[in-house]
């Protein structure tokens, strides 16, 4: 393993392995699976594979403590004093999060510590829900009829044990999403962390376990496939939030039937930026949609904007500034404040990443620049260098279907009705971005692009804004009241006055 990335490890005091149940950590006896780190493809840690076993004792602490413990019907303000100081705890160790996020996946440190990707605004997601813990309220309705004397109101009640599947990309902001408002609506959880990136997620799962929550509230389970559909599937369970691909997020549909769960599902998308003439800078836009998939992640986001539709009239200068934008790329030494850039996340993705970019090739698009595997880097690992794919065709392969690396691809339109047509040609529906300065244009725009969520000159998803997706990029939403909504079921009472 890399001696820097050795090192750092080594001083954090990692234990890893164990499964949090019930309160307790239990030191795993069963089957064990290796972490890769994508900087160099060396073994960073080594976690229990909790598969069915695992998960029918994590589900069954969790369903003793909302079924017989006091969390569901704790005072909203005793459950707000018991979430707080784990907030602060988080606040105070946001740089040490912030480095095993870097060691799970190569996210460069800079953006670890100081994007919304980061240890604090993990704490300040946590922190926004924690604040709906006594503003959870129902209803009332006026008298509906003379024939009755009834007084009609409703209650939201917690949803019950959550299965909470995480991504990998951003594993703090992950976890506070959705451990965050099933805690303040009072369910209790089992969470799994992508087999990817499981050491910042255990470190969140220790300062809980250090806390005054009572036991079962929280429950940790780690492991692949297996772990992940056992829980998805668990009839224990009553609800589901998972973030991931759109192929997984279907079959947690396909299961979820049989005891009817509620689902919370983001999943995959092909987001289209489109850039008008009358944008403010067309270097600015050519400049945030090719940043978008060549540093930070990689393009590795769900919102990424992939499909870059572009009027023919400045065609050829965002081409111009898309190129000159690759040129501040720099990968290496994820702890090295040059690094622009993460890893791609495992050998199968680089190897799916490839198999698109050559599909596109031969089907006729033309690879203006990059796409080509970098096995030059110190250390080896997972490198792509950003592509741009001039020459698109709608149909292709690479105009569809998603990448989830640093491939953008350039589409130019001629009319506002084209690029309408154009973004919304896609089975998924999750993000998507407009520039120019005709306000009364982009918000045309924006109410006729199928998405879920849709920026005018720039975007970024918020804790107290509702974000998901429509079409094939998943169910519900999640962020501010909307994620409430998500972790409660609504009761009616009838009040009969007359006694």
């Amino acid at each position: 393993m890399n001696a820097n990335l050795n090192s750092i490890r080594a001083k954090l005091e990692i234990r890893p392995g164990r499964l949090f149940i019930g309160g307790q950590w239990l030191d795993w006896d069963g089957a064990r699976f290796d972490q890769i780190n994508p900087n160099d493809n060396q073994t960073i840690g080594t976690f229990a594979e909790a598969g069915q076993r695992g998960v029918d004792l994590a589900v069954a602490a969790a369903r003793h403590a909302f079924d017989d413990g006091p969390w569901p019907t704790l005072p909203a303000q005793d459950r707000k004093r018991i979430l707080q100081p784990i907030i602060e705890r988080i606040y105070e160790l946001e740089a040490e999060l912030a480095t095993l996020q870097t060691l799970d996946n190569g996210m460069p440190y800079s953006f670890s510590r100081h994007s919304r990707a980061s240890g604090k605004s993990c704490a300040d997601i946590l922190d926004h829900h924690a604040g709906w813990c006594d503003k959870i309220t129902g209803e009332t309705f006026p008298r509906h009829s003379s024939s009755s004397n009834l007084q009609y109101l409703t209650y939201r009640d917690p949803v019950g044990v959550v299965g909470a599947i995480l991504a990998w990309n951003v594993p703090l902001n992950m976890f506070a999403i959705k451990v965050g408002p099933a805690l303040a609506s009072g369910c209790t959880v089992v969470l799994k962390p992508s087999e990817y990136t499981n050491l910042a997620v255990t470190r969140l799962v220790e300062i809980f376990a250090e806390s005054d929550l009572p036991p079962g509230v929280v429950n940790f389970v780690t492991g692949g496939a297996e772990t992940g559909a056992a829980l998805a599937g668990h009839p224990g369970v009553d609800k589901v939030t998972f973030t991931g691909s759109a192929a997984v997020g279907e079959r947690i549909v396909s299961v979820s039937g049989a005891n009817m769960k509620r689902l919370s599902l983001e999943l995959g998308g092909k987001s289209a930026g489109i850039v008008f003439p009358e944008a403010r800078s067309v270097a600015s836009a050519a400049t945030t949609m090719m940043g978008l998939c060549s540093t930070f992640l990689s393009g590795q986001v769900c919102t990424t904007p992939s499909r870059a539709l572009v009027h023919r009239s400045i065609f050829d200068e965002f081409v111009h500034h898309a190129s000159e934008q690759v040129k501040q790329v720099r990968f290496g030494d994820p702890f090295d404040p040059a690094t622009t850039s993460a890893p791609i996340i495992s050998r199968a993705q680089v190897e799916r990443i490839r198999n698109l970019i050559d599909s596109g090739i031969e089907q006729g698009a033309r690879l203006a620049f990059g796409g080509e595997e970098r096995d030059d880097i110190p250390g080896g690992g997972n490198w792509i260098a950003p592509a741009l794919f001039l020459g698109v065709d709608p149909g292709m392969r690479i105009a569809r279907e998603e990448f989830f690396g640093p491939v953008l691809c350039a589409i130019p339109f001629d009319s506002e009705e084209e690029a309408i047509r154009l973004a919304n040609d896609s089975e998924y529906g999750l993000a998507g971005c407009i520039f120019t300065t005709d306000i009364a244009q982009g918000m045309r725009v924006a109410r006729s692009v199928r998405t879920g969520a849709i920026g005018i000159n720039g975007y970024a998803s918020v804790a107290n804004a509702p974000m998901g997706g429509v079409k094939r990029s998943g169910l519900g939403r999640e962020g501010g009241w909307a994620s409430i909504e998500a972790f409660t079921e609504i009761k009616t009472v009838a009040i009969n006055l007359d006694g």
